[in-house]
């Protein structure tokens, strides 16, 4: 371990119960805010190279509309 994660480490040890508590939701947060902002990027990149990242709420929805009746039609024929 480098000396400033042994030094964060002593420091996190000597929280009290609720400090520690509150930098756990801190962290987690944080760690939240990293993957949702790594899963937006990803997703980006990939409608980019779909040709797709300008596309409209309208072609969206329309897209969506013909998946849902698609599976419908198929999971409750008549």
């Amino acid at each position: 371990m480098t000396a400033r994660v042994e030094e964060l480490a002593r420091q996190i040890a000597s929280l009290d119960e609720s400090e520690l508590q509150a930098l756990l939701e801190r962290v987690e947060e944080l760690s939240l805010r990293q993957g949702l902002r790594a899963m937006s990027d990803r997703d980006r990149r990939h409608l980019k190279k779909q040709g797709k990242v300008n596309e409209g709420a309208e072609e969206i929805l329309k897209r969506l509309n013909g998946i849902r009746d698609e599976i419908a039609s198929r999971e409750y024929p008549g």
